[in-house]
This record gives C-alpha cells, sequence and structure tokens, in this order.
C-alpha cells in the first residue's frame, strides 16, 4: 500500500526557571486551584506529568494537555487571565515553547506552553512555583539546580527590583530521541498537485511499519488520500486531533521511541 504523509517531530520538555523579585511561593493547593481552573477554561485534560518531567520542578507541579497548538492556547490564557498575567509571554527556543508567570492570591505560579512530548495531546500546560528568585532589589545571580536525567541549567545574571519577573537559570530536559530519518520541514497533507519528497517516504514507511498486523512494503513518496486515512488512524490511536495532516506533533508522535502500534483503516 502506497502512502503520503508529512512529518511528525517529536519535542522534548524545556523547562526554563525564571526568576521572580521575591515573590510568594504559593502552596500545592494554591497550585492544584489554578491548573483545575486553566483546564476549564482551555477544555483540557488535567493529568499526570509525563515522566521525563520527573526530575524537573518540584513535587507539586501540575500539567494539563490541551487540543489546541502552543499559539492558540497562549492566546486563549492571555484573553483568559488578562492583567492576572506578569505581561509579555517570552520564548527561549523561537516559540516552540513560551512562558509566563500568573498572579494569584497564593502567590506567583510560573506557566509554560510547549509541544506535549507524549504526544497525547497537542501541547503541554505546565505550572509549578517559580524555580528560583531574586532579592526585592539588588544584583543577583540566580541558579537552578541541573536534574541528572533532565539535563543542565544554565546561570543567567541580573538585576529585580519591585515585583516583577525577570529571567534566570533554566533545566533544561534532554530531548526525546526521533527515529525519524529526515527532520521535520513542513506540515504534509492531501493538496493538488500532491506533496512528494523523502520527507513523505518516511512517514509511509514509519506508518507501514506500525501497522498491525504487519505490513510489508515501502511508501511511495506521494501524499494522497490512502496516506491521510492511514495518518487519522495513527492519530485516533495515539489520542492526537484526526485531522489527516503530519503536523510538528503528529511527527513527533509518529516517530517516537514509544510510538504505538495501530490498526490501519481497510483498504478501499
Amino acid at each position: 500500500m502506497s502512502l503520503s504523509v508529512r512529518p511528525l517531530m517529536v519535542l522534548g520538555p524545556a523547562l526554563l526557571g525564571l526568576a521572580l523579585a521575591a515573590p510568594p511561593t504559593p502552596p500545592a493547593s494554591m497550585l492544584e486551584r489554578t491548573a483545575t481552573r486553566l483546564t476549564q477554561s482551555l477544555g483540557g485534560v488535567l493529568r499526570n506529568c509525563p515522566a521525563s518531567f520527573q526530575a524537573i520542578g518540584t513535587p507539586t507541579k501540575q500539567c494539563v494537555g490541551v487540543t489546541r497548538t502552543v499559539e492558540q492556547t497562549r492566546v486563549a490564557l492571555t484573553a483568559a487571565l488578562g492583567e492576572e498575567l506578569y505581561g509579555v509571554w517570552r520564548s527561549k527556543d523561537d516559540q516552540r515553547s513560551v512562558y509566563n508567570w500568573l498572579k494569584t492570591s497564593g502567590g506567583t505560579v510560573y506557566l509554560r506552553l510547549q509541544p506535549d512530548p507524549e504526544g497525547r495531546a497537542q501541547t503541554l500546560l505546565y505550572l509549578d512555583v517559580p524555580p528560583s528568585t531574586a532579592p526585592a532589589s539588588g544584583n543577583a545571580a540566580a541558579a537552578a539546580p541541573a536534574a541528572a536525567s533532565a539535563g543542565t541549567a544554565a546561570a543567567t545574571s541580573g538585576a529585580a527590583t519591585g515585583t516583577a519577573p525577570r529571567s534566570s537559570a533554566a533545566p533544561v530536559a534532554t530531548p526525546a530521541r526521533s527515529l525519524a530519518p529526515t527532520p521535520f520541514r513542513r506540515t504534509l497533507e492531501v493538496q493538488s498537485p500532491r506533496l512528494n519528497g523523502a520527507d513523505v517516504r518516511a512517514v509511509q514507511n514509519r506508518l507501514i511499519a506500525l501497522m498491525r498486523p504487519v505490513r510489508t512494503g515501502q511508501g511511495d513518496g506521494w501524499y494522497g488520500p490512502v496516506t491521510a486515512a492511514t495518518v487519522r488512524a495513527f492519530q485516533t490511536s495515539a489520542g492526537l486531533p484526526a485531522s489527516g495532516r503530519v503536523d510538528r506533533a503528529t511527527w513527533d508522535a509518529l516517530f517516537s521511541a514509544s510510538a504505538k502500534p495501530f490498526t490501519p483503516p481497510p483498504t478501499p
């Protein structure tokens, strides 16, 4: 069976810690209430944080799965939270992920949006206490401790005054290894003329490898209706929106080492 689909890429959780000017630390109950509130606002799912986050942040961290892109989620949160946010959203990875701080009655909550590394949702919302704090005035250098299984931390020096948040160190999780033979470079979908290339063939061959019962053969490198239908079957199995399009989230899930076998649609 020839398949044509577009690639997905796996995104690892790069959770950045940011310094605040001596904000109160919210208790675990406040984090839970905030996570529940944002879950309801976004129509998301309150869930366990990925296993790869185990050494990142505090034991009270909260995670929410959202079936929107990072940008759509950011816009929705900005509209819902308004002045409760400290200001502009920031990014250190070309907007693959963005972060901000939320003012609550119980303290300041650190928010981060990134593609879901497990592929169960499109975006993962991470909530935690600010990883480090700076004095209310004067110069400070804050460094978040490195986690052995989650990557390394880099420290940033600077001064903080008042209550506005400012950048500091960031523990960075090691990205999950991708099995993709070629990097993600475009979204794949049925078009006229049809998309063709090594990325389409890579997606098709990966789909064939995951089909159950086991199939043989290779993709033809053209993204057509059969490939799109097979992508939808994989997306449904992986808990992704069944769009039939291979965006970055689908690419990541498809080429993840933890991708599960799936049953393809009947051959027309």
